[in-house]
C-alpha cells in the first residue's frame, strides 16, 4: 500500500506508523466519519493467519476500557491482486514505553502509575477471560499531558483463558523476555496471571532500567524464567522500599498461584504504593501535586482522571453536576429542585429503584473500567425499557456514561451523539446540555486533530449561556473559557491542520497568550482551586511566557507557586524550570539564594550522563558563575541583566 491509497472506499492512508511480523500500521483518515484513525493491514500467508487476524478483531472489539486502544472496524479487501485484511483502531498520539525506556527510567511514582494503568486495562480484559499474552514496553503507549497515562496496544496474539501458551504446532507465540514460565510449557493452561508476570518484567524495567533476566539467548531466557530468581529492585535503585520489592517479587513468582490473584488485586497494591509515595513526597497525607503543562513539565505524572461527572441522582430527578474535568461531588446531600421537564411516571417505586441503582453505581470506583461501563450499560438498558429513552433518568445515565468516556479517554464522540437528546429532553439552558456543549465544542476547538477555528463562535455562545445560567465562577464556565483561550492560541498549516509539537516562544505569541491567560488565572484559582491540573498548566504557561519576555519579577511569582518546597518533590521537577527559577531569584536581588538553588540543580545532575543533562549542567554552571560575579562586584555599580 502507498500513501493516499483508500482502503475499502473509506480509509485514506497517510503515513506508516510502524510494522510487525504480520502487517503495517498506518495513520489514516476515515472519510465517512471524519476522524483520524490507525489502520493495521496484513497480508495473510495462510488460512491460520487469516483466522488469527479475525480472532484479533473479535477479541479487541469485545474490550472497552479507556486504557485499551479501541477497535472501530474490521474487513477484507483485494489490492493489486492480493487479499488483505485490515483493522481500524483508535489513533493514539504518544510514545511507547520502549522508546521512553531507551532514554532512561522515569521517576518511581510515575513508573507505579503507568503500571497501574496497564493493570487496570488488563483487569478489564481478564474480566472477559481475555489474556493479552504479549505485554511488553513496545505494546504500551503513553499519551496525554504531563507524564501522561498508559494505554495497552495490540491484542494481536490474545487468547481466551485456559488456552495453552504454546500452539498445537509447538510455536511459542509472544516475546520471550516477558513470557511467564508456564507459557513455555506445551499444553499448560494460561490465564491472566501470565500477563501479571509480564507486567512484573515491565515494572522492573520501569523502576530500575534493567530487565530481570537481561540475557538474550532463548535457551538462557527459558532457564532464567524457570529457575532464576530476579534481583531485588531496590538493590539496583536504592530507596524504592520493601513494599515495591515485594510486589515485583510476587508478580515474578515462578508459580502462578504465588502471584496476585488477579489484576484487580495487583492494581490495588499499586494504588497503595502510589499513596505511600505521595505521602513521602508531600510530607503529609494528600494526593500528589498535578503535573504542569507538557511543554516544560516536571518529570511527574498527573493524578488519575476524575470519576463520574457528578453525584448520582436522587430517587426522582437528575442532579446538577460540575464541569467535565472536575472531581465528583460528595454522594450525600440535599436533592436538587425538581426538573420541570421530568416526565411524570405512575410507578414511582420503579423510578426510585432505578435512580438508587444509578446512585449506587456512581458511588463506586469508576476505575473498574470495563466492569463499570458494563454495569452502566445494563442500567441504561433497564431504564430505557422501563421509562423510555427520552425519560430524564435515562438521559442522565447516558450522560454519565458519555462524560466518563470523555474524562477517562478524552473521547467526545458519545457526548456529541447524546447532545440532540439532551436538547430535546432537557432543553438548551439545562446544566447537562450546557456541560455537554462546552465539553464537545471546547475539546474539538482547543485539542482536536482538525481545523477548529469555525467552532470558536459557538464556544463563545456556550460561554455566554453558561455565564448567564450557571454563573461566571461555575467550573463549566471556567473550563469553557480556558478552552477558548487555548483554541485562540492554536496555529494551523496551509491545509488547516493544527501545528503540533513544541513551538518557539516568540514575543508576539507570548504577549498574545498572556493577554488571554493573565485575567483568567485568578478566576480559575477561585473556581477550580490552585492545585487543579489545568490551573497549574496555565500558571506554567504564564511563567514561561513571562520569563521569555524578560519579566523576571512577575515570572518569579509564578515559579514560586509551581515549585514544591519539599526537597524530595523538587528533585523530580524539570531542570530547565529550576534553572529559570534560580535566574529569576537572582534578578530579584537575592544572589545568595540563587547560588544555593543552582548548587542543588548541579548536585541533582551530577549522577546523570545523558546529553540533555550535560546541557543543563553547562547552563547552570554559566549562570552560577554570573551570579557569583555579580555578588562580588555589586558594590561597584549596576551590572547588566544576566544572559539567558
Amino acid at each position: 500500500m502507498r500513501p493516499h491509497d483508500v482502503v475499502d472506499q473509506r480509509y485514506e492512508l497517510l503515513a506508516v506508523l510502524g510494522g510487525g511480523g504480520f502487517g503495517e500500521v498506518w495513520r489514516a483518515y476515515d472519510n465517512r466519519v471524519g476522524r483520524p484513525v490507525a489502520v493495521k493491514i496484513g497480508r495473510h500467508r495462510s488460512a491460520e493467519e487469516r483466522r488469527r487476524f479475525a480472532a484479533e478483531a473479535r477479541l479487541a472489539g469485545s474490550l472497552q476500557h479507556p486504557g485499551i486502544v479501541a477497535l472501530y472496524d474490521y474487513g477484507e479487501v483485494h489490492h493489486e491482486g492480493a487479499a488483505l485484511v485490515y483493522l481500524v483502531m483508535e489513533l493514539v498520539e504518544g510514545e511507547t514505553l520502549g522508546a521512553i525506556l531507551g532514554r532512561g527510567t522515569p521517576p518511581p511514582e510515575t513508573a507505579l502509575r503507568w503500571a497501574r494503568d496497564i493493570c487496570r486495562a488488563l483487569a478489564a480484559a481478564h474480566d472477559l477471560q481475555v489474556v493479552h499474552r504479549d505485554v511488553k514496553p513496545a505494546n504500551v503507549i503513553i499519551t496525554g499531558p504531563g507524564a501522561g497515562r498508559a494505554k495497552v496496544l495490540d491484542f494481536g496474539i490474545a487468547r481466551r483463558e485456559d488456552e495453552p501458551g504454546i500452539t498445537a504446532t509447538g510455536l511459542v507465540v509472544g516475546s520471550a523476555p516477558y513470557m511467564a514460565p508456564e507459557r513455555w510449557v506445551h499444553g499448560a493452561p494460561v490465564d491472566g496471571r501470565a500477563d501479571l508476570y509480564a507486567l512484573g518484567c515491565v515494572l522492573m524495567e520501569l523502576l530500575t532500567g534493567q530487565h530481570p533476566f537481561p540475557t538474550r539467548h532463548p535457551h538462557e531466557l527459558l532457564a532464567a524464567h524457570a529457575v532464576t530468581e530476579p534481583p531485588v529492585p531496590s538493590s539496583l535503585r536504592p530507596g524504592l522500599g520493601a513494599a515495591v520489592d515485594l510486589l515485583v517479587a510476587d508478580l515474578l513468582a515462578k508459580d502462578p498461584a504465588r502471584r496476585p490473584a488477579d489484576a484487580h488485586e495487583a492494581a490495588a497494591r499499586l494504588d497503595a504504593l502510589i499513596r505511600e509515595a505521595a505521602r513521602g513526597t508531600a510530607g503529609r497525607e494528600r494526593p500528589p501535586a498535578p503535573a504542569p503543562a507538557p511543554d516544560l513539565a516536571p518529570a511527574s505524572d498527573p493524578p488519575p482522571a476524575p470519576g463520574p461527572a457528578s453525584d448520582p441522582p436522587p430517587a426522582s430527578d437528575p442532579p446538577p453536576a460540575p464541569g467535565p474535568a472536575s472531581a465528583p461531588a460528595p454522594v450525600s446531600g440535599p436533592a436538587p429542585a425538581p426538573d420541570p421537564t421530568r416526565r411524570v411516571d405512575s410507578d414511582d417505586a420503579l423510578r426510585g429503584h432505578l435512580a438508587a441503582r444509578l446512585r449506587e453505581l456512581l458511588g463506586t470506583d469508576p476505575d473498574m473500567g470495563g466492569v463499570f461501563l458494563q454495569r452502566l450499560d445494563h442500567l441504561i438498558a433497564d431504564t430505557g425499557s422501563a421509562l423510555g429513552a427520552d425519560d430524564p433518568l435515562t438521559v442522565e445515565a447516558a450522560y454519565q456514561r458519555a462524560m466518563y468516556l470523555f474524562q477517562q479517554a478524552d473521547d467526545a464522540g458519545a457526548l456529541e451523539s447524546l447532545l440532540p437528546r439532551l436538547l430535546r429532553v432537557l432543553g438548551r439552558d439545562h446544566r447537562r446540555t450546557i456541560d455537554t456543549e462546552a465539553a464537545v465544542t471546547g475539546s474539538v476547538a482547543a485539542r482536536g486533530s482538525g481545523d477548529g477555528r469555525h467552532l470558536i463562535p459557538g464556544l463563545r455562545d456556550v460561554i455566554g449561556r453558561a455565564t448567564r445560567v450557571l454563573g461566571p465562577g461555575d467550573p463549566i464556565t471556567l473550563l469553557a473559557r480556558l478552552d477558548l483561550a487555548e483554541a485562540l492560541d492554536r496555529e494551523y498549516d496551509a491545509d488547516g491542520r493544527p501545528l503540533t509539537g513544541p513551538r518557539e516562544r516568540t514575543p508576539e505569541r507570548c504577549a498574545r497568550r498572556r493577554e488571554q491567560l493573565v485575567p483568567l488565572l485568578p478566576d480559575l484559582e477561585r473556581g477550580l482551586g490552585a492545585e487543579h491540573p489545568r490551573v497549574r498548566e496555565v500558571a506554567l504557561r504564564l511563567a514561561l511566557d513571562t520569563y521569555a519576555l524578560g519579566g523576571y519579577g512577575e515570572a518569579l511569582a509564578y515559579y514560586e507557586r509551581l515549585l514544591p518546597a519539599n526537597p524530595a518533590a523538587l528533585a523530580r521537577i524539570d531542570m530547565g524550570l529550576r534553572i529559570q527559577h534560580a535566574h529569576c531569584v537572582a534578578e530579584a536581588g537575592d544572589p545568595k539564594r540563587a547560588v544555593a538553588l543552582l548548587d542543588a540543580v548541579l548536585a541533582a545532575l551530577y549522577t546523570r550522563g545523558d546529553a540533555l543533562s550535560a546541557q543543563y549542567d553547562a547552563t547552570a554552571r554559566a549562570l552560577r558563575s554570573e551570579v557569583k560575579k555579580r555578588a562580588r562586584t555589586r558594590r561597584r555599580g549596576r551590572l547588566p541583566r544576566f544572559s539567558r
